[in-house]
């Protein structure tokens, strides 16, 4: 499981551990694996949440794994876990740019 959480935008380096920060979410393996070209895609922008990597993700970044997602919204498939892994993550995204957060991301 990959534990998403809010993170000030003040924030230079992972924390060691996620106590004391806000948990934003959480993405499964397949639900990332379901997003792989969308991820992709982010990283070669220089924004990307990893599955096996501990992430940092600075309140730009977060905007540009926005961008990244609007431009992809119409190359979903069908398939219902993709669908819902995406707007898992795009919502996720939203909150912290709302608040102008970063996000970091811990695997377990």
């Amino acid at each position: 499981m990959l534990d998403i959480y809010f993170v000030p935008s003040s924030c230079r380096s992972i924390p060691k551990d996620p106590r004391g920060l806000v948990h934003a979410g959480s993405i499964d393996f397949d639900a990332h694996r379901s997003l792989d070209v969308v991820f992709d895609q982010c990283g070669k922008k220089g924004a990307n949440l990893t599955y096996f990597d501990d992430s940092l993700l600075c309140p730009e970044q977060v905007v540009t794994m926005q961008r990244v997602f609007d431009a992809n919204t119409g190359a979903l498939g069908a398939h219902r876990g993709q669908i819902a892994a995406f707007n898992a993550i795009r919502g996720i995204l939203d909150r912290a740019a709302e608040q102008g957060m970063g996000l970091a991301a811990f695997c377990d």
